[in-house]
């Protein structure tokens, strides 16, 4: 199984697949991670986190664009280590593989959309996800990571059979304290003695954490000793750092940066807030069902599923101040009311939500998709 991304960061598709691999490696799967970077690129964060794992790793760098020296590096590294299928997670494997006539591409290919931005007007990300639908249309199988993708439109446009659904999953069990990393000081000094806030994810638009910044800033005039955590990094920092000067928010909101093994600081939070625009199906979500802390999110995406329309967390409408500010205040003033909730999300994350249902789930698309390749190479 050769596994190929190009990574940007450590996130939810990087998480999930990580996790995959792991799971694969248990039972008898021999599954590589072909790791995609620009040649000035010397270390990905992924490529860190995998060699941690003790994870199979194959780093490829290529310049941008529609490489063919690339595309035959892959090819040529797929022949030669004889894989049964390529797993794509993201546009760039999706591009330069997914479009390739059968006779140079030999191998039967999945990709998993693990979300798009929906970005509007003309954008490079408008590009890249317009050029990853279209590709789409080649591969053998493609997998959504919640049932709600199943109604965007580009999707809609694909051959139906070839869709699948399935969850994201994380372990059942945190890893053992050998392969944490030590808290932060400085963030376990900042989250004492407050009603901590918190969320995880990229400083992007589509995370909506400018409109998180303004409900919290609403929030501190009912709640004096509320504080903001936001762990992550990203291109719109700058702007987040204007918001909070300007409302005089400094020694209330931190901007952690990039952290690995993020999800140790749920435990620091009391309400995980997501607040995104736009989203598949996020591991953050799943850490924070399975470290008890109470969510807010917004209605995108898989989490209305997950959280059964708002029978295991809260959920608001994406871009609403209001109700963002309104339910963070909810989950202040009635904490033991909501503590029936948060273990009946425990036990929803524990059944449904493991690696191990996601390996198996995968395992049979596998099989399914490369029956299907013989029986047309045979027809």
């Amino acid at each position: 199984m050769l596994h190929v991304i190009d990574s940007g960061g450590f996130y939810g598709a990087e998480v999930m697949l990580l996790n995959l691999v792991e799971e694969q490696l248990q039972h008898g799967v021999q599954p590589v991670v072909a790791s995609i970077g620009d040649p000035g690129v010397k270390e990905k964060a992924l490529e860190i986190e995998a060699r941690k794992r003790g994870l199979p790793l194959k780093i490829f760098r290529m310049r941008p664009g529609l490489n063919i020296k690339g595309i035959k590096q892959l090819l040529n590294f797929c022949e030669n280590e004889d894989f049964d299928l390529i797993h794509s997670h993201g546009y760039k494997g999706n591009v330069l593989l997914g479009p390739l006539p059968k006779l140079f591409r030999k191998k039967p290919m999945l990709s998993t959309v693990h979300g798009w931005t929906t970005s509007s007007g003309l954008s490079k990300m408008r590009l890249y996800e317009w050029l990853d639908a279209m590709s789409l249309r080649f591969v053998d199988g493609v997998v959504l990571v919640n049932k709600g993708m199943l109604q965007n439109s580009r999707l809609k446009r694909l051959n139906q059979k070839k869709l699948f659904v399935v969850d994201n999953g994380i372990p059942v069990n945190p890893p053992d304290s050998g392969r944490l990393k030590p808290l932060d000081s400085d963030i376990v000094e900042f989250c004492q003695d407050g009603f901590v806030v918190g969320s995880i994810g990229r400083y992007a638009a589509e995370k909506g954490f400018d409109i998180l910044l303004r409900a919290f800033c609403l929030l501190l005039k009912q709640v004096s000793k509320a504080k903001l955590l936001l762990i992550g990094e990203g291109g719109m920092r700058l702007q987040y750092e204007t918001i909070i000067a300007e409302n005089d928010l400094t020694d209330r909101v931190m901007l952690t940066g990039y952290r690995s093994q993020a999800w140790q600081y749920l435990d620091l939070m009391q309400v995980y807030v997501i607040s995104s625009l736009t989203e598949g199906l996020p591991i953050t979500l799943l850490e924070a069902m399975r470290s008890k802390i109470p969510v807010i999110a917004t209605r995108v995406g898989g989490i209305p599923d997950v959280l059964k329309n708002g029978d295991f967390g809260t959920i608001v409408s994406p871009m609403s101040v209001t109700e963002l500010v309104t339910a963070i205040l909810n989950c202040f003033l009635n904490r033991e009311k909501i503590s029936g909730q948060i273990d009946c999300a425990y036990q929803r994350f524990h059944q449904n939500y493991s690696c191990r249902k996601m390996f198996l789930k995968y395992n049979a698309i596998y099989k399914s998709i490369s029956v299907s390749r013989k029986h047309n190479e045979s027809d």
